[in-house]
């Protein structure tokens, strides 16, 4: 038995979110069907993190068990054909049979994209959130301070998925800009459900100037849900890579 790690990318705008369902498209569903056409047996992949409906990935890691005698390095380019053109396996191994995709991971790290002007684009309208109006990315970049460490981010997690403990070690908050597009880069040791998401909307009221960077603190600190608007579209956001 062989335990096989791959590094996936996909678009997911047209996909109800990674997790596998009986009656909708998902990035599992897709993924287990190309693998067991090719290794011709029943296969069930393990995922680093569950991605939500719309969210892309350029760095997900899954992992799954074959009895199949495939060397891994073949893997990509034999999956890859039969794979819809929005999944796309980047990279295979063989690794021991105690890595776990999920288990092991120490970090994730996401990228929100912000497109910062009035008119659509084209190009990296399926990847970024339109925001009209300049924002102030120095105003972003105080409050994300706020936020960096271990903290209680009880404020920043959507109901729906609860947890035994809302504490999380965020390492990594950044906001910079690159002419039109403003990035917000995330990475923690584990994701609240939509934590990622909620954080955008907090940072988007300071750069509009609704909120003062300090007040980021005072809502961390609230552990109120209800003090932050909706979370930020799903189709902004990309898990870049996981970290072992």
């Amino acid at each position: 038995m062989a335990n096989i790690k791959l590094v996936v990318e996909y678009d997911g705008t047209g996909y109800s979110g990674f997790q596998r369902q009986s009656a909708r498209p998902t990035i599992q569903g897709e993924l287990e069907a190309a693998l067991g056409r090719l290794l011709r047996e029943q296969v069930t992949i393990t995922a680093a993190g569950r991605t939500d409906a719309g969210v892309h990935a350029l760095g997900q890691v899954v992992n799954f068990p074959t009895t199949r005698n495939l060397p891994a390095e073949r893997v990509p380019r034999a999956v890859n054909r039969v794979l819809p053109r929005e999944i796309v396996v980047a990279a295979a191994q063989e690794v021991g049979d105690d890595f776990h995709a999920r288990r092991l991971a120490k970090s994730r790290r996401y990228q929100y994209t912000i497109l910062n002007r009035d008119r659509p684009s084209a190009l990296v309208g399926r990847f970024a959130h339109r925001v009209g109006g300049r924002l102030d990315v120095a105003a972003m970049r105080q409050a994300a301070a706020e936020l960096v460490g271990e903290h209680d981010f009880a404020a920043f997690e959507a109901a729906g998925s609860p947890t035994a403990s809302t504490v999380r070690q965020l390492t990594t908050l950044r906001v910079g800009r690159l002419g039109d597009l403003v990035i917000v880069v995330l990475e923690a040791d584990r994701f609240l459900y939509q934590m990622a998401r909620i954080m955008v909307t907090a940072l988007l009221a300071a750069g509009r100037g609704e909120m003062e960077p300090a007040q980021m603190r005072r809502l961390r600190e609230s552990r109120d849900r209800g003090r932050i608007g909706p979370p930020a579209p799903p189709h902004g956001l990309c898990l870049v890579r996981v970290t072992y």
